[in-house]
């Protein structure tokens, strides 16, 4: 490969990338502690030995007062444009963080693993079984196989549909594309987005005529779907869980931009049909969390004005990227009118992807990844909305709704509490009924009732989800917010 001969690659190595904290005066007195040190080394005596320890505390002090005066200059020089991330890495920088990747040896309660490989192999184990069917409960399996028996035929390539959304990429959506992508580690094919905006206009184009024979052949190549993970530790958790690992994904560039060339086209398909709800959100231009919070706290001063009370329930979706069904996801992409490339394209995309665990330089087997969006996608994000877009397509118009991704709240404002309760009960249990027929299963732990009233609540008053009682809370972090 070009680049092999070309760019030139590092060992890999993690070293510690130090301050520019270092002066004359730091550096002579290390000298003279090293000189200290020799000289004692070489007499034992008690004398030399004060000597060193003197030596010692100089230092100490010199690069403690020299740090003090390079943090204040640092400080001093920080304005309005300064970057967040600059400021953290310039803090960890003054700690000598560095980050370590030992991991230790790891145990899943049957059997441990030892060697680098051995750890590899138990990880990808533990982390394809989070996207395996034998997750799902018989009535979860019993609501696909009739969900999948009703749209059997929709589940399938579909012809070519004359759409502009379905004509070949241009050039301007590449470069507009590539602009867009962040420096981050490659997949296994090591080409990275900085070496894709260094080519000539020839190579960019042969990069664009790669892209449309995918977009017309509607096959992906299979490296482009092959995920390498590198595990990092939950914080708090123990470390020798292989459960308590979050998976980083790196995945091809090439795959990825092109990823977000499709992105760009579905979501201009979805929003310029208007076929995406409005109580959605997330990841949509234009809006943000505080269009949620907001239809709440409009609810919520409403009520205080005409002595009302408002009952609320905070959604939350057990496992919902890694478990959501791609079969069920295509039938939601047809029913919106998605057709022709985009919907041969994503179906080929979400079929057949397989992960491989990296620890060292010891890599697993692949293991193939049976439920759930990409870990990491450009384009994850967009298809869970798209899944989740009919949530609460049954519930009556006069129950307040909102969602942010797969933050999903419920509320109903009314005089009479108990009349409310019952409408937030019927649409909870239309909610339910949703979940069961797409393959979702909502958090009976994490999900939330709330009151805002200046009444008093009975506190036998309770709301059910799956028939068991959800939890009352006074207080919780709705979206970023209390």
């Amino acid at each position: 490969m070009a680049a092999m001969a070309s760019i030139p690659k590092s060992s890999g190595k993690l070293v510690r990338k130090a301050v520019s904290r270092w002066n004359a005066k730091c550096e002579e007195a290390v000298r003279e502690r090293n000189r200290a040190f020799r000289r004692l080394k070489r007499t034992h005596n008690f004398q030399h030995l004060i000597d060193y320890k003197q030596a010692q505390a100089v230092v100490r002090r010199s690069i403690r007062q020299r740090k003090r005066t390079y943090w204040r200059d640092y400080c001093s020089s920080i304005g309005s444009t300064i970057n967040i991330n600059d400021v953290w890495g310039m803090i960890k920088k003054m700690e000598g963080y560095r980050r370590e990747w030992n991991y230790p040896i790891l145990s899943d309660g049957e059997q441990l693993a030892i060697s680098n490989l051995e750890k590899a192999e138990m990880m990808v184990k533990t982390m394809s079984k989070v996207h395996s069917s034998s997750n799902l409960s018989e009535e979860e399996r019993r609501g696909r196989e009739e969900t999948r028996s009703l749209y059997t035929e929709i589940i399938q390539k579909k012809d070519k549909i004359e759409d502009k959304c379905n004509v070949p990429f241009t050039l301007r959506e590449l470069r507009n594309a590539l602009d867009k992508c962040k420096n981050s580690a490659p997949g296994k094919d090591e080409i990275c987005y900085s070496m894709l905006r260094h080519l000539s206009e020839t190579g960019i184009q042969k990069v664009l005529n790669v892209f449309n024979k995918v977009w017309e052949e509607e096959k992906i190549p299979a490296g482009w779907k092959e995920a390498v993970i590198v595990p990092i530790r939950k914080p708090g958790k123990d470390a020798s869980n292989p459960a308590n690992y979050r998976p980083i994904a790196l995945t091809s560039h090439l795959g990825k931009l092109m990823e977000r060339l499709v992105n760009g086209r579905i979501m201009h398909f979805i929003e310029e049909r208007g076929v995406m709800t409005s109580c959605q959100s997330g990841f949509r231009k234009g809006r943000s969390s505080i269009d949620s919070v907001l239809c709440l706290e409009d609810e919520i001063r409403k009520a205080q004005v005409k002595k009302e009370t408002v009952v609320a329930v905070f959604l939350d979706v057990e496992k919902a990227y890694d478990m959501l069904w791609v079969e069920g996801l295509l039938i939601k992409m047809h029913m919106l009118g998605i057709g022709g490339n985009m919907f041969n394209w994503m179906m080929d995309f979400l079929n057949n992807r397989s992960i491989q665990v990296k620890i060292g330089k010891e890599t697993s087997r692949r293991c193939l990844v049976e439920n759930g969006t990409p870990q990491g996608s450009v384009i994850s994000p967009l298809l869970f909305n798209i899944m989740i877009n009919d949530v609460f397509a049954n519930v009556q118009p006069r129950i307040g709704r909102s969602l942010f991704a797969d933050d999903g709240s419920l509320w109903k404002r009314g005089k009479n509490v108990k009349y409310t309760l019952k409408k937030v009960q019927e649409a909870l249990t239309l909610v339910e009924d949703w979940g069961r027929k797409w393959g979702f299963r909502f958090s009976i732990e994490k999900t939330k009732v709330m009151f805002f009233t200046q009444k008093k609540i009975d506190e036998s008053i309770k709301l059910e989800l799956y028939g068991r009682n959800l939890e009352r809370v006074k207080s919780l972090k709705f979206l970023g917010g209390v």
